[in-house]
């Protein structure tokens, strides 16, 4: 069993990394801080099914993701949310405002480099997509980690950071010609 002490060191190691999921789901930095605080209370009380030799990174993810789902449910007044809605663009609640990386993430100071344009190509993406690309990007987790923390197949962690960089690309492009023409 995981005593609370070993909880806050493995929770402490990977804080970073949860903070940066809930905010690619929900878009806010209050509220991602809230989902995260909501996510330890609930995977303290339920220490005992933490099970011994597994990943404490997947293990705290798959609570971390369903808190962020459920808040972004109640925040949308709909009945439920399911996995499918979170790979969705603009489904499942997310914010009709960009979100800003910059409040949402624990930049380093190289990282610090979010603007305006990447931030709404940033809001465009589904969540799932948004987290692959984030965790991928600012967090340097590898696909294998990715494929843990999200309960997804390496190769759709792969997809979905290729995809959304695609995407990104593409929109900024678009924007950058919309600037040229005026």
């Amino acid at each position: 069993m995981l005593t609370p002490e070993e909880f806050a060191r493995e929770f402490q190691a990977r804080r970073g990394v949860l903070l940066t999921l809930a905010g690619a789901i929900l878009g806010r930095h209050e509220e991602a801080e809230d989902a995260l605080q909501d996510a330890c209370a609930i995977a303290l009380s339920k220490l005992g099914s933490f099970e011994p030799g597994t990943s404490f990174g997947a293990w705290m993810g798959q609570i971390v993701r369903y808190v962020a789902l459920n808040s972004l449910r109640r925040r949308s007044g709909r009945e439920s949310t399911t996995r499918d809605e979170m790979e969705e663009p603009g489904a499942a609640g997310v914010p009709d405002e960009p979100a800003d990386p910059r409040a949402l993430l624990e930049l380093s100071r190289d990282q610090d480099h979010f603007d305006d344009e990447v931030v709404a190509a940033l809001a465009e993406l589904s969540p799932l997509a948004r987290a692959c690309l984030l965790l991928r990007a600012v967090q340097d987790l590898d696909y294998s980690e990715l494929s843990v923390l999200l309960g997804i197949p390496e190769g759709t962690a792969m997809s979905h950071v290729h995809r959304a960089r695609n995407a990104l690309r593409a929109a900024l492009l678009a924007r950058q010609h919309r600037e040229d023409r005026s």
